[in-house]
């Protein structure tokens, strides 16, 4: 009977070593859980085209993934705290109640309908090369990152398309774009730096964040920019039939080449 306990026991013991081994995956212990670290939101589309992550959202969109299920979040001024876990290749994040399935990808995580919003939003792995903006860039806004200089000018209710500019010595100089894969342009008017604003495009349209100098931006069909530029520094003066003079805006209208 003693005999039949040792080979019992024994047996009861290594079958518990091999359940044990077999737990730690690799074997190791301590192994950080891959999901575990920050997640920034990289991309956003509504209905197909790109929108801004920080109109959306109110600003930067993430979410921190912690040991035990538990998931800290902030979105804009918002913060919150829920609970996270993983099923074949969907990422599930509860928040208050609400379950919000997403697919993993390689070190990225894609929710279609982030909180009900109709937003497909795009999750990187901060710090890895999942982080590139220019990953997720559709093929319309791909059509106009780098730098664009003026080739003509026209005034409103100018006498058409201009090669010249007062103000500067080549007409190149009279306005310039340079469209960033992080969706920020900078505008250069007069050889003068203006500032650097958010850009998006939809419909043949790139929208420019800013509204003093206000800008449009037409795509071509032939691949150049028609953009329509207004301040309220400089100004035309326009002579009337009823003798009235009114400051305008200026409003200029430019072909663009790509450099």
């Amino acid at each position: 009977m003693r005999k039949k306990l040792n080979l019992l026991f024994g047996l009861v013991l290594i079958i518990s070593m091999i359940v044990l081994t077999g737990c730690g995956g690799s074997g190791e212990t301590g192994e950080k859980n891959p999901y575990e670290g920050k997640w920034v939101a990289v991309s956003a589309q509504m209905m197909g085209m790109s929108v801004s992550i920080d109109e959306v959202f109110g600003g930067d969109f993430e979410f921190e993934v912690k040991n035990g299920g538990k998931v800290s979040f902030s979105a804009g001024d918002t913060t919150g705290n829920g609970k996270w876990s993983v099923e074949d290749d969907q990422f599930i994040l509860s928040i208050e109640g609400e379950e919000i399935v997403g697919i993993i990808g390689k070190d990225i995580i894609s929710f279609d309908n982030m909180l009900e919003m109709g937003v497909k939003v795009i999750f990187a792995k901060d710090g890895t090369d999942a982080m590139d903006p220019a990953l997720y860039l559709t093929e319309e806004e791909n059509a106009v990152i780098g730098e664009w200089a003026a080739e003509s000018v026209e005034e409103l209710l100018g006498d058409g398309p201009q090669t010249s500019m007062e103000g500067v010595d080549n007409i190149n100089d009279a306005l310039r774009l340079d469209f960033k894969s992080d969706r920020n342009v900078t505008v250069i008017y007069k050889g003068e730096e203006i500032g650097t604003f958010p850009w998006s495009v939809a419909l043949g349209y790139c929208s420019i964040e800013s509204e003093n100098p206000s800008l449009t931006v037409m795509i071509n069909d032939d691949g150049t920019l028609k953009v329509d530029y207004s301040d309220d520094d400089d100004y035309y003066t326009f002579t009337v039939p009823t003798a009235l003079t009114e400051d305008l805006d200026i409003k200029i209208t430019l072909s663009l080449i790509h450099i």
